[in-house]
């Protein structure tokens, strides 16, 4: 379906070894696109990098710390050299932090902004000179429902992430002149090596992961490839005229209120 609009595109994915990222490289991939796979998992990413090369496909890894500049620069150089400017950059990497503000240190605070903020500027900065200077390109950015309601003991990452919508604001205004969209996506609890990690902090981790996804109108967690399906629409041009977005692929979780028991509203059940 998608090979039709990303057929020898150039598209760089930041954190796309694992979960939502590694099913958006796979995405790319397989729609015949020249997918760069940067991550900080090295082992991960140079096996899922070969296992996409066994199927024909063009696909690199590059090790890439977000939040190092150095490293966002020397990526985007080596690209840019060999393949081009990028058409599509997802800009997916983040660590998740669960602890209260109180009990927080500035280190572990610095440590979540730098890569959950700092490294979206770094890409997102470095994608935007590219794109705009050749006039087209599409940046997508997964955010997180933390950015507008959050849980007690998130503060440093609902902070990045609220942050980073905030800059998907920006970026969009910046590369509209240019046709540069920019756009976000708002998973919500997707199942991923990261969340089991999550989930492995309770007492129950298979009960902790089916409160998860009880929370959800759909009654079940989310997939990788869900997500990704979504950035690819929003990169492609099906989503022409969609820029400054941020999707919800969140099973309807920030829909509604804080269930409790139902709540009648029919006047007729009222009287």
């Amino acid at each position: 379906m998608w090979n039709e609009y990303f057929r020898d595109k150039v598209v760089v994915i930041g954190g796309g070894a694992m979960g939502i990222g590694a099913a958006s490289s796979e995405g790319f991939a397989r729609a015949e696109a020249i997918t760069y796979i940067t991550d900080v998992a090295d082992s991960v990413g140079e096996e899922l990098a070969d296992r996409l090369r066994g199927e024909g496909l063009r696909v690199h890894f590059r090790h890439c710390d977000v939040s190092s500049e150095r490293e966002v620069e020397s990526v985007f150089d080596e690209i840019s050299a060999t393949a081009g400017v990028p058409d599509v950059v997802h800009a997916n990497a983040a660590i998740e932090w669960v602890k209260d503000v109180r009990h927080t240190t500035f280190e572990e605070w610095h440590r979540v902004l730098s890569v959950n903020l700092d490294g979206l500027f770094l890409f997102g900065r470095r994608a935007l000179l590219g794109m705009c200077e050749r006039g087209s390109g599409a940046i997508v950015v997964t955010s997180s429902p933390h950015a507008t309601a959050t849980v007690p003991d998130a503060g440093a990452y609902a902070a990045s992430k609220g942050a980073a919508h905030a800059l998907v604001h920006a970026m969009a205004l910046e590369g509209a002149a240019y046709d540069v969209r920019v756009n976000g996506i708002v998973p919500g609890t997707i199942d991923t090596p990261m969340v089991r990690r999550e989930a492995q902090a309770a007492k129950d981790p298979a009960l902790q992961l089916q409160r998860m996804a009880a929370t959800h109108p759909l009654g079940r967690l989310g997939q990788s490839e869900e997500v990704a399906n979504v950035a690819l629409f929003l990169a492609s041009p099906l989503a022409s005229f969609v820029t400054g977005a941020l999707y919800a692929v969140d099973g309807g979780l920030m829909a509604g209120l804080p269930s409790g028991p139902p709540l009648k509203y029919n006047n007729d059940e009222l009287t």
